[in-house]
């Protein structure tokens, strides 16, 4: 009877396996709460808005223009918001896990003045000679300035945005960008090119940062100005509409 009752109560006793199944599974549970207790921490110390530098980046598709030409200055006119938005100083807005909408603004300038300097600074970089002048258009032949050179090159933001939700375990980042783009025969008071182009483009990523916002907006800023300006078809296009014909 001692005997039975030793032998029963060896097999109620857990096994190594046991034991080694019981630890795992309690460092599981534990290191899931531990990462939720940080995901929440994050959120709850999250900052008021976020910031982003807009700036130009150069692809590896970008075609090596020796100069671009011509030998007259551009004047680019300020750029017009004209986005569909509640508020247009605004480049988008971070979504956090309890449903918080955090504003993401430009670091440096507004939105219009971004846009235009990142304009200029692609065409001066392409061998372009950029007036100093910035002036605002309508980009309405009357209203073309006879103080902006022989052309004059404006238009609108029709769409500029980047958005961030950050849902677990994946954040989803979302940019977009619609620019239309007038040229002007200046001395003419003739616009002889219309253009618009648009990109966009999205990722899923584990971690978030101000850097990885920056980066999805650049890249289709980027994208948007190549497409409207890396192309030899551009200088002959300029050049022509350069020619008085007064």
């Amino acid at each position: 009877m001692i005997a039975f009752e030793g032998k029963n109560s060896l097999h109620n006793k857990p096994t190594n396996l046991e034991k080694k199944r019981v630890i795992y599974i309690s460092g599981v549970i534990s290191k899931a709460i531990l990462l939720i207790c940080v995901m929440v921490g994050v959120s709850a110390c999250a900052p008021a808005l976020y910031h982003v530098n807009l700036k130009y980046e150069p692809s590896e598709k970008s075609v090596k223009l020796e100069k671009a030409g011509p030998d007259f200055p551009i004047t680019v006119a300020m750029f017009n918001d004209i986005r569909k938005m509640d508020d247009r100083l605004l480049l988008g807005r971070v979504t956090t896990l309890q449903g918080d909408r955090i504003p993401i603004l430009p670091k440096y300038n507004k939105v219009t003045e971004a846009v235009t300097t990142n304009i200029r600074e692609y065409l001066f970089k392409s061998g372009y000679k950029i007036s100093n002048d910035i002036p605002v258009w309508d980009l309405k032949e009357e209203t073309v300035s006879q103080d902006s050179g022989r052309i004059l090159i404006g238009g609108n933001i029709d769409e500029l945005e980047i958005v961030c939700e950050k849902s677990f375990p994946a954040k989803t980042y979302q940019a977009k960008i619609k620019l239309t783009f007038v040229f002007a025969n200046v001395p003419d008071k003739k616009i002889f090119y219309r253009s618009t182009v648009e990109n966009s483009n999205s990722l899923q990523d584990v971690s978030f940062s101000e850097e990885l916002l920056e980066k999805q907006i650049n890249a289709v800023l980027s994208d948007a100005l190549g497409s409207m300006f890396n192309d030899p078809k551009m200088k002959k296009t300029i050049e022509e509409g350069a020619k008085i014909k007064k």
